[in-house]
């Protein structure tokens, strides 16, 4: 596991798991960390953006169990490690047309632990490493179809 990947779990597990109810807002880039995602490419990764993926995630495969939910997390950070999309969290969330919970959806999520969960496991290690699209119901046409898993449908 890179740093990048130890970061991002220290802080999706304090703020979301071990911390209370918090007393004042976390500012923005208050927990940046910068760390080579790979030797091509490095990312800065800030508080905001692990909430938006924990957002993202919850809000698009909520009624998907840990295993979609994972599956949704590997599109999301796969997405980051290609050279077809922006290289960092918000970027690929907030792209125009990609994520439809975004942003309004995505302000009325609250995160439950299993999303959590499948953030840490993918974190860890990736289940699909190579999946960059899903949609609910058919499968993108901008993709080539890999699986079904619940409800959504994933392509490469």
């Amino acid at each position: 596991m890179n740093r990048l990947m130890i970061g991002m779990a220290a802080i999706i597990a304090s703020a979301f798991i071990q911390m209370e109810p918090p007393v004042a807002p976390v500012q923005p880039n208050e927990y940046q960390l910068e760390a080579p995602v790979d030797e091509t490419k490095s990312e800065t990764v800030a508080y905001d953006a692990i909430d938006m993926l924990a957002r993202c995630v919850q809000a698009e495969a909520g009624n998907q169990g840990l295993m979609g939910k994972q599956l949704v997390v590997d599109v999301i950070l796969n997405r980051v490690d290609s050279p077809r999309f922006p290289n960092d969290v918000a970027s690929v969330i907030s792209q125009r047309g990609q994520f439809s919970v975004y942003p309004y959806a995505m302000n009325r999520t609250v995160v439950d632990a299993e999303t959590i969960q499948a953030i840490l496991n993918e974190l860890q290690s990736r289940t699909d490493s190579q999946i960059l699209f899903f949609t609910a119901g058919h499968y993108n046409r901008y993709c080539v179809p890999a699986y079904q898993y619940g409800a959504h449908y994933f392509g490469y």
